[in-house]
């Protein structure tokens, strides 16, 4: 078994002093897409595997994240010819005996179950977050990077995200002692960010219904999500289909709907295959005065976006205080109103976004909601 002080958690970024070492600009949203989709070559021989992935991450500017429980030091022997950056990583992964998985702008290999269920319990614990007071959502829905010196305790780093979001937490006991070496990861959410930590312990939290305490708790051994989908024409056979593509997944034909459980993963198969962006099902209806919309788990500007195309809105965001709130104009809405008017159809996208808008005529001007 390999000494607490050998573990390999985050991908190290060290200078001599055992801190993190200068900031690299991590590729996020569209450009990392386009980053995993982007052919790579590489030859390595017996190299270990903290080295390999440091050298690969800062080549590509792709943060990974080696979760605890990989031998770090395991030597890789990879021969790859212009093969995209997401392939290589699944076929370091299997060498390592782990599983890849792309978390928002991480790049995460670990155990297959761990892996498996990463994405989805973030969901959970967004759709959780997303029913509270619209102040303490806000404050779980903040960006912000996940940085630590070596030899970080991963409990010292709990109990500083919960004096960051202003939540006591309960059950820090079941996180063993651990030290960590140095690391640096792009800007998260802080939901994202406790889920990482904790999760390399197979952990993962519960919220109060006031938002203002977290509790941990063992992770289930597979997590998943409920969505529902727009059915298609042919709808018994496309349900019939997706539960043989999705053995994991329930897939069951509801009316008008397609009702799916399964995983984060399960859900975007299932949305490709609808035609439909992932996790999303939108429509938009005008009357003379009056709106409909449904929305479930959207991007917020992806929203806005097609507002503004259908309603013939001029949409403009003042980026530089949003960005200074630390509000993410990506993070994801439910939103479901009826015969409602156009400001009425504004408010229900923005509730709980921790931003507001000003409307004069068609022009639309969103910015941070006070204090």
């Amino acid at each position: 078994m390999l000494a607490t002080t050998t573990l390999c958690t985050f991908l190290l970024f060290l200078n001599g002093s055992g801190e993190p070492a200068e900031r690299i600009r991590w590729e996020t949203g569209t450009a990392l897409a386009q980053r995993l989709a982007a052919p790579v070559s590489l030859g390595w021989t017996n190299v270990p595997a903290t080295r390999a992935l440091h050298e690969l991450a800062a080549a590509e500017h792709v943060a990974i994240v080696l979760d605890r429980r990989i031998d770090p030091d395991r030597e890789l022997r990879l021969t790859v010819d212009e093969q995209p950056l997401g392939e290589v990583l699944s076929r370091i992964a299997e060498q390592l005996h782990a599983e890849y998985r792309q978390f928002g702008p991480v790049a995460y290999l670990g155990p297959p179950a761990a892996a498996a269920r990463l994405n989805t319990l973030a969901a959970l614990r967004l759709d959780d977050v997303k029913k509270l007071p619209a102040a303490r959502a806000r404050k779980l829905l903040r960006l912000g990077e996940l940085d630590w010196n070596d030899l970080a305790e991963p409990r010292q780093l709990v109990t500083s995200l919960a004096r960051e979001a202003e939540v006591r937490v309960i059950g820090e006991e079941l996180i063993p002692h651990d030290l960590w070496p140095a690391a640096q990861l792009p800007s998260l959410s802080w939901i994202d960010r406790l889920t990482l930590v904790v999760g390399e312990f197979d952990l993962t939290f519960r919220v109060n219904a006031a938002g203002d305490e977290i509790t941990l708790v063992t992770a289930p051994e597979r997590a998943a999500v409920e969505r529902t989908y727009r059915a298609p024409r042919d709808a018994a056979a496309v349900a019939k289909r997706l539960s043989q593509e999705l053995p994991d997944a329930q897939v069951k034909l509801d009316g008008a709907r397609l009702r799916v459980r399964g995983t984060v993963e399960d859900q975007q198969a299932v949305a490709r295959a609808l035609g439909e962006a992932p996790q999303q099902r939108t429509t938009v209806t005008a009357g003379q005065k009056q709106y409909q919309l449904a929305i479930e788990s959207a991007a917020l500007d992806k929203v806005v976006a097609q507002l503004a195309g259908r309603l013939a809105l001029e949409v403009a965001w003042d980026r530089a205080a949003i960005d200074q709130a630390g509000i993410s104009v990506d993070q994801l809405i439910s939103v479901k109103v009826k015969d409602a008017s156009l400001d009425e159809l504004l408010t229900a996208v923005f509730q709980g976004t921790g931003l507001k808008y000003e409307r004069r005529e068609s022009a639309v001007r969103i910015s941070p909601r006070a204090r």
